[in-house]
């Protein structure tokens, strides 16, 4: 099996591994399972669910947003409520129209 970092591993369609993220802050490692990929505001963002709620089928957190910065190779996880919002709106109609 071929190594793919975060960034491959997310624009990879057929990718259904769990993806690694290490926190700049604490430098920890952590799972998480891929939701979606939502186009907005000429960016793509991720949206990722902490692996231990998605086995647990803890679904009420939901999920956490990322902004993919694919010149830098890296994924910064976004705090800006308003962009939270419009990632997960788009996200919910696009599951209402049938994407993943």
């Amino acid at each position: 099996m071929e190594y793919k970092n975060a960034i491959e591993q997310l624009l990879d369609e057929e990718n259904d591994e769990t993806i690694y993220l290490k926190s700049d802050e604490t430098g920890e490692i952590q799972a998480f399972e891929q939701m979606a990929l939502v186009p907005f505001d000429n960016s793509l963002y991720a949206i990722l669910m902490r692996k231990e709620d998605y086995d647990n089928g803890n679904f009420e957190n939901g999920g956490m947003v990322f902004k993919i910065d694919e010149k830098r190779q890296k994924v910064d996880l976004v705090e800006d409520d308003n962009v939270i919002y419009e990632v997960f709106d788009i996200y919910d109609r696009m599951f209402e129209e049938g994407y993943n």
